[in-house]
């Protein structure tokens, strides 16, 4: 038995109130480890929210009152970003490339290992605040301070996922986490979520190794059939319609449609351990055009549990691997570190830490907004299957009568929803969880905070002693 926590207020302030107090604990401990941005940055940031997104504002204004830290601290908090960084693969298979006219958007979430542990086994909450579409968030971890978590499905059949990507082309705006949950909350259609993306700046962290989990391209499909890649910098924004593409598109952790020269997107020229994510991008695209025209959850399992490599896209930069080979470090859709071993006996620690960090497949997501269905797993796609959850009526969603009519499975076979009940819980928890475990997952999000601020800091340290011995060697 899983829960899903639903949050229902009458405005923005409310929510953000009624959610510092459920994660009241959790909140307190982001914000002690925070370092407040400067002066300048917080007015940037605070005058883009007033601009663009004052309901978000709202929000965390009324998170701030609820747990009593200050906005300064509030507005500095990002999602965290233990590095390596992570990576995703994933697709959208929209008609002719899916029978019986279904329409779905596969999100493979890979993080490192713990992140799954700290996400709880069922990671998903219900947001309602009156005036806007309902939605499910997906709470990622460290998330819930920074966006309240990401929009995945709206009642209207909306659907998102992401990847983060490294980028140099940076600059103030809003962040992914605002600009998902503000087309979330009002639109229908990939059309509409495209213009909120076009018309509103955009926030990116320059970095090709650090700081891409704030950066983002974002996979949209909708109930209505249409499906869309954004792929965006600060200044230049990129969309690509899966009706471009006999209705398939697959997203990686580098940028594939837009020109990189201006995104300063990463290239395994740039940062050898993104060769994986042009290999994965690659495997992805074979596999759905193999696939074309019977893409179904069956399919998409096995898909997302593939780990043949494709090395193609990777003779553009002149790297040549035999397929049978050796594998490049995170090239397979399903994640695994398969060099972990070898790195370790040869006593590359750092190489087996970094390949642990970014090769592990720690949960699998198939949207169907069509039939009103969230599939979900926990672990390796490989390893487990994909189990259906009825989102029909605790989204509210129009069309949900005459989807429960198509379904093969019971809805709601083993979801309970729970509001007020569920206060202090960190995300969504087993029904059967302790005080022990909810605190272990609470220290293991503040471990993480806290790890990402020494890496950091380590970071810099090392980029500008490089740079001072570039300096020393040109003289």
């Amino acid at each position: 038995m899983v829960q899903m926590i639903v949050t229902s207020a009458d405005n923005d302030y409310s929510y953000g109130f009624l959610s510092g107090k459920r994660y009241e604990r959790l909140h307190r401990r982001l914000f002690s480890i925070t370092k407040p941005l400067s002066a300048a940055a917080l007015q940037r940031r605070k005058e883009a929210l007033e601009l663009y997104y004052p309901e978000g504002l709202e929000r965390l204004q009324g998170l701030s009152r609820a747990t009593g830290v200050e906005m300064s601290r509030i507005l500095s908090t990002s999602p965290g970003n233990p590095l390596p960084a992570p990576g995703c693969t994933n697709f959208a298979a929209v008609p002719p490339a899916t029978p019986d006219n279904q329409v779905y958007l596969s999100w493979n979430l890979d993080l490192p290992a713990s992140y799954g542990f700290s996400m709880g086994r069922f990671p998903f909450h219900v947001r309602k605040i009156r005036d806007y579409h309902p939605y499910l968030c997906l709470g990622l971890p460290l998330g819930v301070a920074m966006g309240f978590g990401f929009g995945v499905m709206n009642s209207e059949g909306l659907c998102s996922a992401m990847n983060a990507v490294g980028m140099t082309d940076g600059g103030y705006g809003l962040t992914y986490f605002e600009l998902n949950n503000m087309f979330m909350e009002r639109c229908s259609t990939v059309c509409e979520a495209i213009e909120i993306l076009k018309n509103n700046p955009r926030f990116v962290a320059p970095g090709q190794a650090s700081n891409i989990l704030l950066n983002a391209n974002l996979l949209l499909a909708d109930a209505k059939g249409d499906a869309a890649l954004v792929e965006y910098s600060h200044h230049h924004i990129e969309v690509t319609r899966a009706s471009a593409h006999e209705g398939i598109l697959a997203s990686a952790n580098h940028h594939q449609f837009i020109d990189r020269a201006k995104t300063g997107s990463v290239t395994p020229v740039d940062e050898e351990l993104i060769a994986g994510s042009y290999a994965r991008l690659s495997r992805m695209w074979e596999l759905l055009r193999v696939y074309h025209g019977s893409i179904n959850p069956r399919v998409a399992q096995t898909i997302t549990s593939d780990h043949t490599v494709n090395y193609d896209a990777l003779r553009e930069f002149s790297i040549e691997t035999p397929w049978h080979g050796e594998r490049i470090e995170d090239s397979t859709i399903c994640a695994h570190p398969w060099n972990l071993r070898r790195h370790i006996l040869k006593g590359e620690f750092a190489q087996a830490y970094a390949e642990n960090m970014i090769s592990t497949s720690v949960a699998g997501i198939l949207l169907e907004p069509r039939l009103c269905t969230l599939w979900f797993h926990k672990g390796h796609p490989c390893r487990q299957r994909y189990r259906p959850y009825w989102l029909g009526d605790v989204l509210e969603m129009p069309h949900a009568p005459v989807a429960r009519d198509a379904l093969d499975y019971a809805a709601d076979p083993a979801v309970s929803y729970k509001t007020k009940s569920s206060r202090g819980l960190v995300f969504t928890r087993p029904l059967s969880d302790t005080l022990f475990t909810r605190g272990a997952r609470g220290a293991l999000v503040t471990y993480f905070a806290l790890l990402d601020q020494a890496i950091m800091k380590l970071m810099g340290r090392s980029q500008s002693e490089g740079s001072e011995g570039l300096r020393q060697h040109r003289k």
